[in-house]
């Protein structure tokens, strides 16, 4: 996801905050205000994100919207001292069956979709080996190709007696697909285009909050 960067005029919005207080205790939490609604428009930006995100890709594995190693986006949030609220996603890219996938067939690849609003497309078919569903000695399952002019050396022997004399000694290689961060990166400048409407919601509903007796730090 690229870094992008939505700002705020943050004393204006302070000073805001600061004429809705009645008393000057009150007054003082005015920081810690802001901190808490731009906490909580970060927190709803993130859901929108997500859901715009499942929306728009054909995504299987939902693991990989979650699993902050994968690119699963987290929050560093504001404080009263620092009212930047920040959302994080990093990850590289993901194993093709993360993705809505189709076993290979005697006559056709593996097949890949990516969008949900595409359609299937075979692996391999037009360019390379076609890809196939392989199973490692891990229990691990993947959608591989072939590398053609590479072949396995060590384990040969043990190969040959899995898979016959005739076994195929071609290396594989994990096919590889978009990594979470570029799917937020699509989908974020739709999911935050009335950022500021919804931080404004937030900063009313803390203020509220306050008002009543029960105002709390970010």
């Amino acid at each position: 996801m690229s870094e992008s960067v939505i700002q705020i005029d943050e004393q204006a919005e302070i000073q805001k905050i600061i004429r809705q207080l009645n008393t000057l205790p009150n007054q003082l939490k005015a920081p810690g205000v802001l901190a808490s609604a731009i906490n909580a428009t970060a927190n709803e930006m993130k859901r929108k994100i997500g859901q715009r995100t499942r929306k728009r890709y054909a995504i299987s594995d939902k693991k990989i919207l979650t699993d902050r190693k994968q690119g699963g986006m987290y929050l560093e949030r504001a404080t009263g001292t620092s009212t930047e609220a920040t959302l994080i996603s990093m990850g590289g890219m993901v194993e093709v069956m993360a993705y809505m996938t189709r076993r290979n067939t005697e006559t056709t690849a593996a097949m890949l979709k990516v969008l949900n609003e595409s359609s299937f497309v075979g692996l391999g078919e037009k360019r390379g080996p076609k890809a196939f569903v392989a199973t490692f000695e891990s229990g691990h399952t993947a959608i591989v190709q072939r590398v053609p002019g590479e072949f396995y050396t060590r384990g040969r022997a043990k190969r040959e007696e899995k898979y016959g004399p005739k076994a195929d000694m071609t290396k594989i290689r994990k096919l590889m697909a978009p990594a979470v961060p570029m799917l937020y990166g699509k989908t974020y400048e739709e999911a935050t285009q009335d950022y500021y409407s919804i931080l404004q919601k937030h900063i009313q509903r803390e203020v509220e909050r306050v008002l009543d007796g029960f105002g709390r730090a970010a």
